[in-house]
């Protein structure tokens, strides 16, 4: 008897893992991301460049107010991940940059990561990148950030 309850505990232990070994497959192949983990000492992100005017390479308004923001704003949209359902929305974070420099911008938008966005980006307005003087035309610069 204890060999039969010990084989079926191994079928049940097997088959769970395979199935999750399943589903973790379907969601990589849907191209489900996850966002790193925050971290208030400094979560390492990518930042990036939007318009977040109307017209813009944004697109449309912005997901937390509905509203676009045309530069000198200094505003962003957070992976996803770091978007989380909008819990993010209206707050202040600060980017800080390799060379040093810091700047605070608000949360407005996701930068969605099941339409392109990579799960670790900081998209800024044009006035975020002065602050930090970086050079737009550089595209993706590495930067970290925290919550205020």
């Amino acid at each position: 008897m204890k060999k039969i309850g010990v084989l079926v505990l191994f079928f049940c232990l097997t088959t769970t893992h395979l199935l999750s070994l399943t589903n973790a497959a379907k969601h990589k192949s849907k191209g489900h991301h996850h966002s790193p983990k925050y971290e208030p000492s400094g979560t390492h992100a990518i930042l990036t460049v939007n318009n977040f005017a109307r017209g813009g390479d944004g697109g449309g308004a912005a997901e937390c107010d509905g509203k676009f923001h045309p530069l000198p704003q200094r505003v962003v949209a957070l992976s996803s991940g770091w978007y989380n359902h909008g819990v993010r929305c209206g707050r202040m974070i600060k980017i800080k940059a390799r060379n040093g420099r810091s700047t605070v911008a608000k949360v407005v938008d996701e930068c969605d990561t099941k339409h392109g966005c990579k799960n670790n980006i900081v998209d800024a307005s044009e006035t975020v990148w002065k602050d930090l003087r970086l050079n737009t035309n550089d595209g993706e610069v590495p930067v970290t950030w925290i919550m205020l």
